[in-house]
């Protein structure tokens, strides 16, 4: 049984704001992962005038037998408490978000809570056999092992070139089945509210991406009705678009679709 006492944020799990200007910029952060994944761009952001806030979604950056308790709507809340903070400081705000923190990102775009939203690497259809059995999966097998990567290894050598402690990505190395059901049915849910999504929208994926594919992004557009959409195709990364090899194209383009939108 896990020790409710012994309990702590790991390193680089912290949720952060950085205080600007009068627009406000929700980042989040992806499934199993951390704000720490949102840090550089969210610092890139703040550099250039932006209120940034980013959360830190329900179960994560602890212990992943927390994740086995929370229910997607946890996630959504934590969002959604993120939308009100910055509504209290801010004219206008922004969602942007990774992965499934893109997905969460579209869900309150839809629901038209924010200004505008910058989906990266959304997944709204994955080929992973795991999510598709998962249901019954999670009661044989709670936990499954992720594929190791250099990922971890290259952010804690940025970090150390920063000067910073090299903590790393602050990730899980296992994905609780569980969650991925509740992945699997946030999913769902974006893509049936995503016909409601009409605010501007910027959406970036990557040929290279091993984890979500590349066709999500036309599927994005095709269910959309948003009238001042971009897009942006990456060639060379991975599935964390904000700190894998292209993270400056990634931070430049998020940057000129919201500075081109703060009026």
């Amino acid at each position: 049984m896990m020790d409710a006492h012994a309990l702590q944020l790991r390193p680089g799990a912290e949720p952060f704001w950085l205080d600007g200007g009068d627009v406000g910029c929700l980042c989040t952060h992806g499934f199993t992962a951390s704000p720490e994944e949102m840090r550089w761009l969210g610092e890139y952001l703040h550099a250039r005038g932006l209120t940034v806030f980013a959360p830190r979604l329900a179960g994560h950056g602890t212990d992943p037998a927390l994740m086995r308790r929370q229910h997607w709507l946890d996630w959504y809340e934590d969002v959604l408490d993120g939308v009100a903070l910055l509504r209290a400081r801010c004219r206008k705000v922004f969602a942007v978000g990774v992965s499934m923190g893109g997905l969460l990102s579209l869900r309150v775009g839809s629901a038209g809570l924010v200004d505008g939203v910058v989906a990266l690497a959304a997944p709204l259809e994955l080929d992973a056999p795991m999510l598709r059995f998962a249901r019954v999966i999670q009661y044989v097998r709670p936990v499954m092992t992720k594929a190791p990567g250099d990922l971890n290894d290259r952010v804690k050598a940025i970090q150390r070139s920063m000067g910073r402690p090299d903590y790393g990505r602050a990730d899980y190395h296992v994905r609780p089945t569980h969650a991925v059901v509740q992945l699997k049915a946030l999913m769902a849910d974006v893509r049936r509210h995503l016909p409601q999504l009409t605010v501007p929208l910027l959406l970036v994926y990557s040929k290279a991406d091993g984890t979500v594919p590349y066709r999500n992004l036309a599927l994005a557009q095709s269910l959309v009705k948003s009238t001042d959409l971009v897009t942006h195709t990456l060639e060379n990364s991975d599935h964390c678009l904000t700190q894998d090899v292209e993270r400056e194209t990634v931070y430049e383009v998020v940057w000129n679709f919201l500075s081109s939108r703060l009026g």
